[in-house]
């Protein structure tokens, strides 16, 4: 505590974040530029900072970073402890903020499922709820960070959730369909299965699957003896799908049953895979504890939109965690 002290006494958040992202860059420019500053801006920080220390931080030389000295190694591991702890404290505040509110703040990745995604909507412009969108994640990972550092009340993901104080729920399920070109072996087929796709090139984009959907995907594959070739070579789902329908991209493409409605194939295929090997699943993720009615009210709402059936594999959807009030205490 003596030390932190001692570093922020005369200096400011901004100038311990220079410090602590020069040492990760030895770069003055690459450090301007992740902290969307100017170079010079970021040496005069540094200059302070180092006048402030009494000592140099960094080995460097006309604008050039060699090293860290110790003693800068010792500033930077407490700085980072500062900066760790500020930003706790601001998202902690904010999320004590929303706990005595009627406001819930949804993450949710770019693969986010449409309907799912519409319900929440409708929950905000037609039950009333106080709703709150951030910024699209790149994934279900960062979803979920968001849900754990107080950012965010829920997250939108895909199952299964197995993150450690966070309660899923499982709402909606989809079928998973693979386009198939007019020349492909197997588009006689009605059902296809993994087996089949073991030496398949498969052309997607970044975000067109969650990481939980293609990883089992893969694994699946890997046990059967062989796994296809996933090629992130489009910018999108239908990017995926016009490349598969034209001959443009050698292999084959996946998509949902309920995506599938919006696009026209010429020359494709859809031939769906069976439930009980493969499908698209999705729900929501909340803080096991956060006991507010107004999250209640929302899980209540969402268990009754997406009306939980028998899904996949005969797993029954844990309706009992969001319709069950007993369960979880409100106040």
């Amino acid at each position: 505590m003596g030390t932190a002290m001692v570093i922020i006494d005369q200096l400011d958040i901004r100038d311990l974040q220079c410090v602590v992202v020069l040492a990760e860059t030895l770069n003055f420019t690459e450090t301007a530029k992740r902290l969307h500053m100017t170079q010079p801006g970021v040496t005069a920080r540094i200059n302070k900072v180092e006048k402030n220390e009494e000592c140099k931080l960094f080995d460097r030389s006309k604008g050039v970073v060699r090293a860290i000295t110790p003693e800068g190694f010792v500033f930077v591991e407490e700085a980072k402890r500062i900066l760790e702890d500020f930003q706790r404290l601001i998202t902690r505040t904010d999320a004590a903020h929303r706990a005595f509110s009627e406001r819930l703040a949804v993450s949710r990745p770019r693969h986010v499922d449409l309907q799912l995604l519409s319900i929440v909507v409708a929950a905000q412009a037609v039950e009333g709820m106080h709703i709150s969108f951030q910024q699209p994640c790149d994934s279900d990972e960062e979803a979920i960070a968001m849900l754990l550092n107080g950012k965010a009340d829920v997250a939108m993901v895909a199952w299964p959730v197995t993150e450690s104080y966070v309660a899923p729920l499982h709402l909606t399920h989809d079928t998973l369909l693979a386009v198939l070109p007019e020349n492909h072996v197997l588009r006689g087929r009605t059902e296809i299965h993994l087996a089949d796709l073991c030496h398949e090139q498969i052309i997607g984009s970044k975000h067109q699957f969650p990481k939980a959907l293609k990883d089992a995907l893969l694994g699946r594959c890997r046990t059967l003896g062989s796994a296809p070739e996933w090629l992130c070579i489009s910018a999108s789902p239908a990017e995926s799908v016009h490349l598969v329908d034209t001959g443009a991209g050698t292999g084959i493409t996946l998509v949902t049953k309920r995506y599938s409605e919006e696009l026209t194939l010429t020359k494709a295929v859809y031939i769906p895979f069976p439930d009980d090997e493969i499908a698209y699943e999705y729900g929501v993720a909340y803080r096991q504890s956060d006991h507010r009615s107004v999250l209640n009210d929302f899980l209540q709402y969402l268990v009754e939109k997406c009306r939980p059936v028998e899904g996949p594999r005969g797993r029954r959807k844990p309706k009992a965690q969001a319709t069950s009030k007993p369960n979880r205490k409100t106040g």
